[in-house]
């Protein structure tokens, strides 16, 4: 009876693991697959479409190349429609992937707005190729400024409590920062090539990888690339019905399998996934803008602050009347009124003196509030009163009283 094996399950943003094939290997050839990168779009369970970035296999693919490639997700006929890629090739060859990025976004206001390129790149988690593991071939750009970041962040580089000069921070020296681990493919019309490649780099080469099944993902900005939908299957043996000479349907020696089943676990998250495709598609956007520092930065109104409060009975409508600049979100503040008292009159009764201390009470007042009596009659009645402090806070009127030794009646 033939023995039926499933092949690796992979779950991307997790762990992947593989089966190793270890069949007699074939002379080395070199099989290639042309794969384009682009944006797409995935449609949930709920019918909404969810904005996403995926591969699809050329429509054109290279005569005689044994190498074959195509979506997981059968339903997924055309580019439009996302899934990811399965990329399979015999044992003990060579395997070259022609990558065309078609990571362009043409923001559509302001009018004329110039187009956001977006480089990518390709990895095979777990083997060496398509400039992985070569550190020449890695993209990297300059640290953020860490000068003004506060003692916290850094502890270690700041000064001791207690020694002056208290709150001097120095932070250690920061290396470049990777952006991409594997070589970069520049978008179809970037001005600005690979810095790897004097022309637009395109096609990345694998020497004969390893048997197994392995998880095929960007190596740029991975943590973007790769929950955008950047990420498929790349099945190195020989399937049922190779032909390319190898022993087909062969798992290891001695063992062999009749049929196959691919399965790719992942997830999307909607609100991250239009997040990004707000970003790229709006005006001056920059994947290495950090949100410290930079012309491209974005910015926040954190806090106003209130230069003459004026006098009002209700609360005011507060508008800001600049627009945001980089395509921000307008910002929007609310008016929050806080009283203080205007006067305080009263007097009359007998037996008061000057030193006699008035008291403000209740109204929701912030406590601060003060006053005195500035003056008494021969009688000791209370001629004068004087607010010296109107406080704030208050909702409604306090009540006013005086505590006295000896005077009543006021």
């Amino acid at each position: 009876m033939t023995t039926k094996h499933f092949m690796t399950i992979l779950k991307h943003a997790a762990r992947a693991g593989s089966i190793l094939f270890s069949g007699a290997l074939l002379a080395f050839g070199q099989q290639q697959i042309n794969l384009t990168a682009g944006p797409t779009n995935a449609t949930m369970a709920d019918g909404s479409v969810v904005p996403m970035w995926g591969y699809s296999c050329d429509a054109t693919q290279v005569a005689g190349s044994l190498a074959t490639c195509a979506a997981l997700n059968p339903a997924a006929t055309t580019p439009a429609v996302w899934s990811p890629v399965v990329i399979t090739v015999p044992t003990g060859q060579t395997l070259q992937i022609n990558l065309t990025n078609n990571l362009f976004f043409t923001p559509v206001t302001p009018a004329g707005a110039a187009t956001n390129y977006i480089p990518t790149s390709l990895t095979i988690v777990g083997q060496l190729g398509g400039g992985l593991g070569n550190a020449l071939l890695r993209t990297t750009t300059v640290s953020p400024d860490h000068s003004n970041a506060q003692a916290q962040s850094w502890p270690i580089a700041g000064t001791p409590p207690g020694v002056p000069p208290v709150g001097v921070n120095t932070p250690p020296a920061q290396g470049p920062r990777v952006q991409s681990v594997a070589t970069e493919v520049a978008a179809v019309g970037a001005t600005v090539v690979s810095p790897q490649c004097a022309s637009p780099c395109s096609s990345l080469t694998w020497t004969a990888p390893r048997p197994g099944t392995y998880l095929l993902e960007s190596g740029t900005h991975p943590s973007i690339q790769g929950p955008m939908g950047l990420y498929g299957m790349v099945v190195v043996t020989c399937a049922p019905g190779d032909t390319s000479g190898c022993t087909a349907g062969t798992a290891y020696t001695g063992v062999s399998y009749a049929a196959d089943a691919k399965l790719l676990l992942s997830e999307i998250d909607p609100v991250q996934n239009n997040a990004v495709s707000a970003a790229v598609n709006t005006a001056g956007f920059s994947e290495t803008a950090v949100w410290t520092g930079g012309p491209n930065a974005p910015q926040r109104v954190a806090a106003v602050n209130v230069t003459n409060g004026g006098s009002y009975l209700s609360a005011p409508t507060v508008s800001i009347t600049s627009s945001p600049t980089l395509g921000g979100t307008q910002a929007t503040a609310t008016a929050s009124l806080s009283y203080s008292l205007a006067s305080i009159s009263g007097g009359g009764g007998s037996g008061y003196t000057v030193t006699d201390t008035v008291n403000i009470i209740g109204g929701g007042g912030d406590g601060t509030a003060t006053a005195a009596i500035t003056s008494v009659s021969g009688t000791g009645a209370i001629t004068g009163v004087s607010l010296t402090n109107p406080g704030a806070g208050f909702t409604s009127v306090p009540n006013v009283t005086v505590s006295s030794a000896a005077g009543s009646g006021a």
